[in-house]
């Protein structure tokens, strides 16, 4: 008995052992699972997003963030090599790695949001369509994807690749776009700088409504009065029965009516037929 106890619990060891090793090695969450392909979007400011960020295409979970590094671009954000005579400021480069490809067209959008006040940052991708809402009809850009293999292989980054691609593209006078994300803005942080803004006139509402609460609490004006004085309090109490009496009072004369309208009817015809 005691020797199939022993099996029975080892056979359920090993499985959890081999249920948590599918999910960990196997399944599409491992570290083995197979890549997808990597594509790198340029922000003027991180705002907290790290590797293993969230990225969803039109709010479904397509990827996560692969990497954030810092690049060199010229004067109108196009990215250039760090030793570049026509650099001009440093931005943020976030590579993405996405399941599926994506197609682009020149009315996409990419936005750094939060999902909610306390959660983190998300990558919101909106692709575009080809639907002509105003002018010329939305064209589909050319971008530029990673594999992430060959990225190993080549010892270079995603972000790296992309530039020399982007360069290269550039002297033939082919159209690859550099996808432009923008920056939605912290809510906790706007919050903070508005009443940092704002100091003196917080502290004079504060002021303000500390001010009236002393006033009602000693008193005066109408409010305080209607709280505190007793005699106020009695007046409305007589107030709501007088207004009780007259409700009632006039209910019984309607019903009073209502009863004397059959006879007032048979008077009324007795007279005009005489």
């Amino acid at each position: 008995m005691k020797i199939f106890q022993n099996f029975i619990v080892g056979l359920l060891f090993f499985g959890s052992l081999a249920l948590v090793g599918y999910f960990t090695v196997i399944s599409d969450s491992g570290p083995f699972s197979q890549q997808g392909q990597q594509l790198v979007l340029y922000f003027d400011h991180a705002e907290g997003v790290k590797v293993g960020t969230r990225v969803t295409v039109l709010g479904v979970p397509a990827g996560t963030v692969a990497a954030v590094e810092l690049v060199s671009v010229d004067d109108n954000s196009r990215p250039v090599p760090d030793d570049s005579v026509s650099r001009a400021r440093q931005i943020v480069a976030i590579t993405i790695e996405l399941k599926k490809p994506v197609v682009f067209y020149s009315n996409y959008s990419v936005n750094l949001k939060n999902e909610s006040i306390l959660s983190g940052k998300v990558v919101a991708i909106d692709p575009g369509t080809t639907q002509v809402r105003s002018g010329q009809p939305p064209e589909r850009l050319q971008v530029i994807w990673v594999d992430p293999k060959q990225a190993l292989q080549a010892g270079k980054t995603a972000s790296q690749i992309s530039l020399e691609k982007y360069l290269e593209d550039q002297s033939q006078n082919r159209s690859i776009t550099a996808l432009q994300g923008q920056n939605a803005g912290d809510p906790v942080a706007g919050l903070a700088q508005l009443i940092s803004e704002n100091r003196e006139n917080v502290r004079r509402t504060i002021q303000n409504v500390a001010e009236i609460t002393d006033k009602i609490n000693n008193g005066q004006g109408t409010i305080g009065l209607l709280i505190n004085d007793n005699q106020l309090h009695e007046n409305a109490t007589t107030l709501v029965t007088d207004a009780r009496l007259v409700v009632r009072e006039m209910r019984e004369s309607l019903e009073d009516t209502r009863e004397q309208a059959p006879v007032t009817s048979f008077l009324r015809a007795a007279l005009t037929s005489f």
